[in-house]
């Protein structure tokens, strides 16, 4: 009896940490959309979304930043909607996936891509987040705490979610994200009775910036986490709901965010959001442990993503449980982030992001237009060959046009290229250009297979 209690208790246990990294996710396992409504609402609710809300709020002004933000919003919403449809479909994984998009040796460098990318960005958060405990400490109460112990503390919290894998962070964010909304919600309604919305509203641009400029830093802010959508669609039950999902995600959950952000910069021409929730609002320390969570909520997606990518791109020489890996590399990059050793890495991460779209580009060429969608199946795995010239030439050549579309450190610097950058996203013309060399290069090599 009691060899049977102890075996049950290692299933559950090992039932808690199985999030399927290797296999599909089996369809008793797989969720419909309102299920899963909070972790698509949790992934737009940080801090940076708030960041990047003042930021063109005080570039644009208010209605212009309103109509820039929800462009940008459909444009994420399209793009993830078709990327998370593949993730329904095959039930697998973003790096699993791409096995059948770019051979076996192409899907070992995208899933190390994916890896060193959310890895990277976890470690930062880190950092952001223990910046922004001691000045809530600071701002609350006035009191000094040590920066290096909040990272720690901090990286470690986020890293327990990320352990259990997809079923932490949706319990998390079930907690978290309506706690944030009301937060948010009770900061709007009381800036309006502090300042009146006219003012509000007619807030002139404090740094000028271009509208397609504003679209463009809505796009890059989350086009890497849509190109890697699968992640989470894997876990819904129809086409359908992830992309409802979606929809709640980046046309209106995320761009509310971006928008409030704007309202508190063009109240008080500040994009400091904890001061201006913890003192200017005077919501004090619900405001500074509403925040906290928020953080949390979107930051272990970071390194439960860059643990998927790892395991997958090092399957079979990696033979560690993927729990054990992520405990790992939440230890190590919350070091880095502790010693200060991220922040020298964040241009490398930079030139990451560049090149992840036209790698996603590369898949939904092959999956929707090239009709190959019948072959992402778990089952033809062993079929899949070491490399395909046809995507991975398109997606290095749209890595190039990214890279020529920023400026040094991130990329070449390309003067004409750059100045396009300002007019049209420059993820969204790398993914094109990535879309194109795909098709051309399909027809020389089918050409020749024939």
């Amino acid at each position: 009896m009691e060899e049977k209690s102890r075996a049950v208790g290692i299933v559950e246990s090992e039932e808690t940490f199985n999030d399927y990294e290797f296999s599909p996710v089996p369809d008793e396992k797989k969720n419909t959309w309102k299920a899963q409504v909070f972790v698509w609402l949790g992934v737009g609710f940080c801090l940076t979304a708030f960041t990047l809300g003042g930021q063109i709020a005080l570039g644009l002004g208010f209605w212009p930043t309103v109509a820039a933000v929800l462009v940008g919003g459909i444009i994420l919403t399209v793009v993830g909607a078709l990327v998370g449809a593949i993730g329904v479909r095959s039930g697998l994984s973003s790096t699993v996936s791409s096995r059948f998009t770019f051979g076996t040796y192409g899907a070992i460098i995208f899933g190390l891509i994916n890896a060193l990318c959310n890895f990277g960005w976890f470690g930062y958060q880190c950092t952001f987040f223990g910046s922004s405990i001691t000045s809530m400490f600071k701002l609350a109460a006035g009191i000094d705490v040590n920066l290096t112990a909040c990272i720690v503390i901090g990286g470690l919290l986020m890293m327990i979610t990320a352990i259990v894998g997809y079923k932490g962070i949706k319990v998390l964010s079930q907690f978290g994200v309506p706690l944030l909304f009301l937060l948010v919600i009770g900061g709007v309604i009381k800036t309006f009775t502090v300042v009146p919305a006219s003012e509000i509203v007619s807030a002139p641009p404090v740094e000028p910036i271009s509208f397609a400029t504003a679209v463009s830093l809505m796009v890059g802010s989350f086009i890497v986490g849509v190109s890697i959508v699968q992640d989470f669609t894997r876990y819904s039950k129809t086409v359908k709901d992830s992309s409802i999902g979606i929809v709640l995600g980046f046309t209106i959950g995320y761009p509310a965010v971006v928008i409030c952000g704007a309202i508190f910069a063009c109240a008080f021409q500040s994009n400091d959001l904890t001061n201006t929730l913890i003192n200017v609002l005077g919501f004090g320390y619900i405001a500074a442990f509403i925040i906290v969570v928020a953080t949390w909520t979107t930051n272990d997606n970071n390194l439960y993503q860059s643990v998927l990518g790892l395991t997958n791109a090092c399957h079979g020489i990696i033979k560690l449980p993927r729990w054990i890996t992520t405990a790992i590399c939440g230890v190590i990059a919350t070091i880095l982030g502790a010693i200060g050793m991220i922040d020298w890495l964040v241009p490398f991460l930079n030139i990451l992001c560049v090149v992840v779209p036209p790698i996603t580009g590369a898949m939904l060429a092959d999956f929707y237009i090239l009709k190959n969608a019948d072959n992402y199946k778990f089952e033809l795995m062993d079929k899949i060959p070491n490399a395909r010239p046809d995507t991975s030439i398109g997606a290095i050549v749209g890595c190039l046009v990214g890279l020529c579309m920023n400026e040094p450190p991130v990329g070449f610097g390309v003067p004409f290229m750059v100045q396009l950058s300002t007019i049209v996203p420059s993820a969204l013309v790398a993914m094109a250009c990535s879309v194109v060399m795909v098709l051309i290069i399909n027809q020389f090599t089918a050409k020749k297979a024939a």
